[in-house]
């Protein structure tokens, strides 16, 4: 799963969860968030939003070609 810590709290990681939210920790308290940095449960209750954006827009690099709509240059001459 995707993860970035603080550019200004390096101690504080904010990772995306496998129900797509945003579990932040700093030592042994955390807060589950939404990708747009709404408290969910947990003691901590303060996120950066812009890091839970940045951290739960992941897409999936496999479907990230599909999704876009682009196909190979050798399926369009055929």
């Amino acid at each position: 799963m995707a993860s970035l810590t603080h550019p200004f709290d390096p101690d504080t990681l904010y990772e995306l969860t496998a129900d797509g939210n945003i579990r932040v920790s700093n030592g042994k308290t955390f807060g589950i968030f939404t990708t747009q940095g709404q408290h969910l449960s947990g003691d901590l209750r303060q996120a950066d939003p812009q890091l839970c954006v940045w951290v739960g827009n992941n897409p999936d690099a496999s479907n990230q070609q599909m999704a876009s709509g682009r196909t190979s240059i050798n399926a369009e001459r055929t």
